[in-house]
């Protein structure tokens, strides 16, 4: 028998789905397979508390739930956890129904039901526990608690039902200060071989840099888990598990945190331990323009860096204005940013947003327009979401703006639910439709787009993405 199952359940169709314990998941349109390390860190808090383990991801491995349920009666779990994603979360619970079947009691972590613990409980009777924003620090002791049929109402940052059968949300859980303090993941229980992100290739995963973003942006799901207080690993606790992970022969990463360049100290100084040390690692990182420098630029390149996304997200001032930016971002710093990146020889993935409050067509166009002007090597042209939690939400709904109120029709990657008075969702799916069209079929950038693909199979990738992006916003 097995203690403690964690899963990252089947897709519901032909599509790939990104999980994530901090970020809004959603279908993928870059076919990208996200690695679970999410999943992992309670694994690996778990198994050193003496419990058997397993790590399911159903998306890389392919699983389907007939896999699923076969699995659960050979190794009968007595707990399944899982992350569900707002906009298949039906789906996503499943897994708690049919670890019932076994007998096993469910957990769910992640910011949907951060966001809606009670919702979430009532309207799916097979789930017994949520464990609200950080997972890490409430897992263990909610699970000792049930066991030893303890008083549940002291296990703070959890919701459950009372004996009346009625949700109940405990205080909040202080947030982990020392990131240091946790263990490195369960990366062995990770396909990581299967891990595959566009132009980056497979055999990658995650490491953890830091958590919580001081920026206010209203669209963010990010507060939500980890609050506006940045917390950061030192730079000697990432090399550590740097050199962990080459033993097990990953060397391909990507850094996870919302802004990576948020201190520059210890981009310096992971930097340097990576150069002195010799260590062979290719990385990429997100960020933001206005939070890196020439300086860090030089030795994020001499230390294995060799992709930057940076989260541009308008090309209007008065929309990033509008949404809450904050800090120094403008169009023109960007503009400054992604050219002293491709200076240093590092390449530039630029993430856009069409629909955010304060956009309007003539605004969607110059974001269409700026993207195609910048030497970017990718893009990316999402749907602005109001996911539950975020100021965008409450907006939206207090506006009267929302198409519907069903959280399966949130999808930054292939739904709009938001109809402004002065912009419908055919607006904004039109303007992503166009963005698309007007950057990747300039022959110029296709072709730059092209000669990242490293081999056949990366062109068959291609593609693939190219189709999925045709299906969606036709």
């Amino acid at each position: 028998m097995l203690d403690i199952l964690f899963i990252n359940p089947p897709s519901p169709d032909d599509y790939i789905y990104i999980r994530d314990v901090n970020r809004s998941g959603r279908r993928s349109s870059e076919r990208t397979i996200w690695p679970q390390t999410s999943l992992a860190y309670p694994a690996a808090i778990m198994r050193e508390a003496g419990y058997t383990v397993d790590l399911l991801d159903c998306i890389a491995s392919g699983y389907d739930w007939e896999f699923v349920k076969k699995y659960l009666v050979e190794h009968r779990p007595r707990w399944v956890v899982t992350n569900p994603i707002s906009s298949i979360v039906s789906n996503d619970l499943m897994a708690s129904y049919y670890g019932k079947t076994v007998g096993a009691q469910s957990i769910a972590c992640g910011p949907h039901v951060t966001a809606l613990p009670e919702a979430t409980l009532n309207e799916y009777p097979s789930l017994d526990y949520v464990i609200c924003r950080e997972i890490e620090g409430s897992i263990l002791e909610l699970i000792q608690t049930v066991e030893k049929e303890g008083d549940l109402f002291r296990v703070k940052g959890v919701a459950f039902r009372d004996e009346e059968g009625t949700p109940v949300v405990t205080e909040e859980r202080p947030y982990i200060d020392d990131l240091d303090s946790l263990p490195i993941p369960a990366h062995d229980l990770l396909p990581v071989e299967k891990h595959r992100l566009p132009f980056i290739g497979s055999n990658y995963t995650f490491v953890l840099h830091s958590r919580g973003c001081p920026y206010p942006c209203n669209y963010c799901r990010q507060p939500i888990m980890w609050g506006r207080r940045v917390r950061k690993r030192s730079a000697e606790s990432i090399y550590k598990e740097l050199v962990h992970l080459g033993t097990l022969g990953v060397d391909n990463i990507m850094f996870h945190s919302d802004t990576f360049t948020i201190d520059k100290q210890i981009v310096l100084d992971l930097c340097r331990l990576i150069v002195e040390n010799g260590l062979k690692v290719r990385w990429i990182c997100n960020s933001r323009v206005d939070t890196i420098d020439e300086e860090m630029l030089g030795w994020m390149k001499r230390a294995g860096c060799w992709m930057i996304a940076y989260g541009i997200e308008s090309g209007d001032d008065d929309v990033l204005k509008s949404v809450e930016k904050g800090g120094k971002a403008s169009v023109e710093l960007a503009r400054k940013t992604v050219l002293a990146t491709k200076k240093a020889g590092i390449r530039v993935w630029g993430y856009f947003i069409m629909g955010l409050l304060g956009d309007t067509k003539e605004s969607m166009e110059r974001t269409m327009n700026f993207a195609c002007e910048l030497p970017l090597d990718l893009a990316n042209f999402a749907v602005a979401a109001p996911y539950p939690g975020t100021k965008f939400n409450k907006i939206a709904s207090e506006n009267d703006w929302l198409l519907s109120t069903s959280w399966e029709d949130f999808d930054q990657n292939y739904s709009a639910v938001v109809n402004y008075n002065h912009l419908s969702t055919d607006d904004i799916r039109a303007a992503i439709r166009k963005a698309y069209m007007k950057y990747y079929l300039n022959p110029k950038r296709a072709l730059r787009t092209l000669k990242m693909t490293g081999n056949t199979e990366e062109l068959g990738q291609l593609m693939r993405i190219a189709g999925d992006h045709l299906k969606i916003w036709s």
